[in-house]
């Protein structure tokens, strides 16, 4: 599935709290139209929310859940209509029946997982009766058969939530719940894109029927891999991360990431991802851009403990791009002052090019950019070409 498929399935980590896949508006309006759907079908019963949306305490990644009294009269037949009247609000990719209550009398649990909806907002269908509905216990499912697959696949799902909410803990005991259920070795790492992954590949493999809701898990992770990655880095590494992005020290931010002392090392692309997420994360917090008009670079320069000899462009590069700084060089000893830096885009050069010139000119010295046509972090500084 490509980008946009996965945003449509709310499988897209820029899919915040307030916006695209992961509304809470979105999901509270989904629920809403099942309660509806399920009282009409029976009348007579009640449909009510309960957990963190009934109390008020969702976050985003929170799923649904729905208790539907029935009358106990009426019990099997309003059941065995569940399946289309969940496909009445949208359709579904699968409804599983919890084996534990499959035979009772008073109390049914489904678990519905919708085409279109975030993994994350399964739906949790508990149905009783009021009275006890009539009748001797039977085995009924309507719903597929919970398998231990199935159940390790749902415990996928969890996991990576668990981990997006900072729960490591109960990310790591679902994973090794989810590989004990499979009978497979659960060598839980913490690293935990890939532990994941590896519990969804698993389980498909003991249950091929299941292949297609283990791509869902499996594109769940790849779109919130730099958020996965992120909380596998030990928390003094993440706080040490986020003081670098927030000065602007991206380099230094991503050597962090690479000398954290977790194995296997992460890749450069990796760190990069991770850093892109972080800068998203901690925009509000940044610091606005240094304003970059000749007025107040000038003054700037004027606050300077020596007045500069010239005004030099440098070349800067991170892990966005190329950048062009502007600096005032001093003499006595030679050492320069940032003033301004220009990320370099389809503009090219110029605009840090006029700037400096403007600059200089306003401050009576000259101006040197000894490699305009090209990114060179090695060319001669201005001290240097004077001998």
């Amino acid at each position: 599935m490509n980008g946009e498929g996965a945003a449509m399935n709310g499988e897209n980590p820029r899919d915040g709290a307030g916006g695209g896949g992961l509304d809470p508006a979105r999901r509270a309006a989904f629920a809403q139209e099942l309660l509806r759907a399920l009282t009409a079908h029976c009348p007579g019963s009640r449909a009510e929310l309960r957990g963190s949306l009934a109390r008020g305490t969702a976050d985003a990644y929170s799923d649904i859940d729905i208790v539907w009294t029935l009358p106990g009269d009426r019990f099997d037949p309003c059941l065995a209509a569940v399946r289309d009247v969940l496909e009445s609000v949208a359709p579904l990719d699968s409804l599983r029946t919890d084996p534990d209550a499959r035979n009772s009398r008073e109390r049914r649990l489904l678990f519905a997982a919708f085409r279109g909806l975030p993994l994350f907002w399964r739906v949790d269908l508990e149905v009783g009766s009021s009275p006890a509905a009539p009748g001797e216990s039977r085995p009924t499912s309507y719903g597929d058969d919970w398998s231990d697959p199935a159940s390790a696949l749902a415990n996928a799902v969890a996991a990576t939530k668990a981990v997006l909410r900072g729960q490591p803990q109960n990310a790591q005991g679902l994973l090794e719940r989810g590989f004990r259920r499979i009978d497979a070795p659960d060598g839980v790492t913490g690293r935990w894109f890939a532990d994941i992954r590896r519990l969804a590949e698993t389980a498909a493999g003991r249950e091929p029927d299941l292949r297609p809701l283990a791509d869902r898990v499996l594109r769940l992770t790849d779109s919130h891999r730099a958020q996965l990655l992120w909380r596998t880095f030990p928390a003094g590494v993440r706080e040490r991360v986020d003081e670098l992005v927030l000065a602007g020290r991206n380099i230094q931010a991503v050597q962090a990431m690479r000398e954290s002392g977790i194995s296997p090392r992460p890749e450069l692309h990796e760190c990069v991802e991770v850093l892109d997420g972080r800068q998203r994360e901690l925009a509000d917090r940044m610091p606005p851009p240094a304003p970059r008009d000749v007025d107040t670079l000038a003054e700037a320069a004027g606050a300077l403990p020596r007045d500069p000899v010239a005004v030099e462009a440098v070349w800067d590069g991170d892990t966005r791009g190329w950048t062009v700084v502007l600096t005032a060089v001093l003499a006595e000893p030679w050492e320069s002052a940032v003033l301004a830096g220009f990320r370099i885009g389809a503009a090219g050069t110029d605009e840090a090019a006029r700037t400096g010139r403007e600059l200089a000119e306003r401050l009576g010295v000259p101006f040197r950019f000894a490699s305009p046509e090209e990114p060179d972090e090695d060319a001669p500084r201005w001290w240097d070409a004077r001998h």
